[in-house]
């Protein structure tokens, strides 16, 4: 039976082998570089496992210890005392190797150091400096793996979120439209067939236009129109119901029902009368990378009407789209009292 290693041992077995392979280069340059002959001997490979004993806990000491817990921690100059502290050691450990440590380990060989003590420190210098820099690199792009895989999850987040939102809009439109056309049906009125033919464009767009981030603006003004047209249908003659599109709007691309939780907000709680006027006058400037939309309406007072029962999504709705989509790029007034609601929304369309 086979099975799968762990995430943490194939992590082990990738350091391990990277850290073999450093080693092992490390080995055979100097071996060739401490060898007497063109032809590495015995004696220069022995030499050379020799000259690493001092290395390996410099350089592991550094990584391991001095790196994490000061050179990382920004304490810069107990790093520099650390490293001081670390080729002193390095350096008095190599002296030790070969002048005690060889003939105890290899009995059949004399050896002596090439190297004085500067010497000495100088290749653990150069292994301190290569190895830090190999470990710090490793972090960065570490970092920056890390960094485009939050970044990746943060818009995969902000897509669902979109389009869990989006949803959202479109079943409670439905809602409030076929109650509508549920009064009219009831009242056996000649506005039915129109008022479906009505839904129907408003049903295709939301199920064959709305699928993608954005959409063009003209059918987002058509749908909204659309919208519009099934709520005078349904109110009648007496409310001031105004739509007012400014600019051209071809080939402008906004993210898809944006502006009908305000259309939606103007219906269901304003435009009531009760001893004021109704009405609700809708606004778009549209320029060459802005939009301007703008919309007032009536509101009920209070004291007249069913408690609400919420906001639904509404305005919140489109505050979290709004700070997805255009961070710093949009410009969100709301203003309502007891007769009044108003709602100023900029765009700006530019990405730079």
């Amino acid at each position: 039976m086979q099975t799968n290693a762990s995430p943490g041992a194939a992590l082990f077995q990738s350091r391990l082998a990277q850290h073999l392979a450093f080693w092992g280069l490390s080995f055979f340059i100097l071996s060739r570089h401490f060898a007497y002959e063109q032809e590495v001997r015995l004696s220069d490979l022995i030499y050379t496992f020799l000259f690493h004993l001092s290395l390996w806990p410099t350089v592991y000491l550094n990584l391991l210890i001095l790196i994490p817990r000061l050179l990382q921690a920004r304490r810069f100059g107990l790093y520099a005392l650390g490293v001081s502290a670390l080729l002193a050691a390095g350096t008095y450990f190599n002296i030790l190797t070969f002048n005690y440590l060889a003939d105890w380990l290899f009995p059949g060989y004399y050896f002596i150091s090439y190297f004085k003590a500067p010497e000495i420190a100088q290749y653990h210098i150069i292994y301190l400096a290569a190895t830090t820099l190999l470990k710090l690199s490793k972090g960065w792009f570490l970092a920056q793996q890390q960094q485009r895989h939050i970044s990746r999850l943060e818009k995969e987040k902000a897509e669902a979120e979109l389009r869990a939102l989006k949803a959202q809009v479109d079943p409670h439109f439905l809602f409030n439209t076929l109650n509508n056309l549920y009064s009219f049906a009831l009242e056996g009125s000649a506005k039915v067939p129109e008022a479906i033919l009505k839904l129907a464009g408003c049903m295709r767009y939301m199920l064959y236009d709305c699928n993608g981030q954005s959409v063009e603006l003209e059918k987002e003004l058509e749908y909204i129109k659309n919208y519009i047209e099934l709520q005078r249908m349904r109110l009648g003659k007496d409310q001031e119901i105004k739509l007012e599109i400014e600019g051209p709007s071809a080939g402008v691309a906004v993210p898809p029902l944006l502006f009908i939780p305000f259309v939606e907000n103007a219906f269901k709680h304003g435009l009531k009368g009760d001893g004021q006027p109704a009405y609700a006058h809708i606004r778009f400037r549209i320029g060459e990378s802005s939009i301007f939309f703008n919309i007032e309406n009536d509101t009920a007072p209070p004291d007249k009407h069913l408690p609400r029962k919420g906001k639904g999504i509404g305005l919140e709705n489109v505050k979290k789209r709004l700070q997805m989509l255009y961070p710093d790029r949009h410009d969100l007034i709301i203003y309502h009292d007891e007769k009044a609601f108003s709602a100023t929304l900029n765009i700006n369309l530019s990405d730079r």
